[in-house]
């Protein structure tokens, strides 16, 4: 019982939260690792499959976790620039392109769906899996929380390049998140009227924004706001956090993934902020790649269990095919970012959009509990969430070299400032 209070685990994960982005930083003339890649690695040694330090059981743990899960959705939420949104506004997009970010963002998730579906059925006629449906969607998605570190670190994020990839991730993510949720709700219930209640996420996220709109508007309560936004009061972090738990809880009420709510918490926040809460980005930041985000990454690390994976035959036959699948859905469809950037710039975007992380993982472990995927599927997608998170971002950054610089900066910044 003792035992299970201890804070040593938590010390171990907080210890390595400190020194990978030092240790990385200290290499980063010979080789670039982006931190997200360091901590799950860091989190393998100590790990089930290393030293066993750090056990995935851990309820203290796996709750920062979470949170730290929900937090990393709720600033990719916070990372869409919605002028963006809007078309051909900005004087840069005027000037290098006819076509939007999020055309062509929409234009690649339609691609890679296409494509997805296409292997999801023939890993049916394999036996992989009884329904392709689940299985298409699974190889759609993308490791938000991923990409939008790397583009942060690399200075990309609000450049007409990172926008164009943040946007194809948002939607990967964002639109396979309810997709799934909509298709277990109909294996689970059946075509019934409680399908609509994912609905209401979205009745609420345009509400929130208009409400939040008719509020700026309020000239006593913006004063009062300012006034109440420093030294202990700090009430417009409040106002997000509260932002972010109602969003999470009333998507746990109507049965949706919570980093469902998450996400379109940060993008209310997004949506409403100004050019006066910089100071809010940077706080609400430092709160999350400070101290949660990383916990949740090295915890990715510590709950896969390599043993387990060795010992499974047909995990290691599937692991081949499904990871040429997870690369080519990703890859092939990016040829769509041709028509604004460099061929350089396109492979490097494909790459980048190819990892998966938390949602692929979550996602297979509902297809296994509805019986729709094997154990051992099960075992080989977790495995490639595992390879392309790590290869990914790296691959990303041979092909883009100033990315690459661009990232040993931050990383050295990151690491003067002791925090990920």
């Amino acid at each position: 019982m003792e035992e299970a209070r201890s804070f040593a685990p938590l010390l171990v994960v907080l210890m390595l939260a400190f020194v990978v982005p030092l240790l990385l930083s200290s290499v980063r003339g010979r080789l670039v690792i982006p931190i997200v890649v360091g901590e799950i690695l860091a989190g393998m040694i100590v790990g089930r499959s290393g030293f066993g330090w750090v056990l995935p059981d851990n309820g203290a743990l796996n709750l920062l976790k979470e949170l730290g899960f929900v937090l990393l959705m709720f600033l990719s939420g916070m990372e869409i620039d919605f002028r963006s949104l809007r078309g051909t506004d900005s004087p840069q997009t005027r000037q290098s392109s006819h076509w939007s970010p999020l055309v062509l963002a929409g234009l690649n998730f339609g691609a890679t769906l296409l494509l997805a579906g296409a292997f999801a059925w023939s890993l049916k006629w394999i036996g992989a899996t009884t329904d392709p449906w689940m299985m298409g969607l699974i190889l759609s998605t993308t490791a938000l929380g991923v990409v939008v570190p790397i583009l942060k670190e690399s200075g990309l994020s609000q450049t007409l390049f990172g926008q164009t990839i943040l946007l194809a991730t948002v939607i990967a993510d964002f639109v396979t998140m309810f997709l799934i949720s909509v298709l277990v709700a109909v294996i689970s219930r059946g075509l019934t009227a409680e399908i609509l209640l994912v609905f209401l996420l979205f009745v609420a996220f345009f509400f929130a924004a208009r409400f939040g709109s008719f509020l700026s508007r309020i000239e006593w309560l913006q004063r009062a706001i300012e006034e109440l936004s420093h030294a202990t009061a700090q009430i417009k972090v409040r106002a997000a956090f509260s932002t972010l738990l109602i969003f999470v809880v009333l998507a746990e009420n109507l049965g949706i993934e919570i980093i469902v709510g998450a996400f379109l918490a940060g993008a209310v926040v997004a949506l409403l902020r100004t050019p006066e809460d910089r100071e809010l980005s940077s706080q609400l930041e430092a709160i999350g790649f400070g101290f949660f985000i990383p916990i949740f990454f090295i915890m990715v690390g510590v709950e896969f269990h390599l043993p387990a994976l060795l010992s499974s035959t047909g995990a290691l036959l599937s692991v081949p095919l499904l990871l040429i699948a997870a690369i080519a859905v990703k890859v092939i469809p990016a040829v769509v970012f041709r028509l604004n950037h460099t061929w350089r710039e396109t492979l490097a975007a494909g790459i980048l959009l190819c990892p998966r992380l938390s949602l692929i993982i979550a996602a297979a472990a509902i297809g296994e509990k509805l019986g729709i995927i094997d154990e051992s599927v099960n075992a080989g997608i977790v495995l490639v969430a595992i390879v392309t998170v790590t290869v990914s971002p790296l691959a990303f950054l041979r092909i883009f070299p100033a990315a690459r610089v661009n990232v040993g900066r931050s990383m050295a910044t990151d690491a003067g400032l002791a925090a990920p």
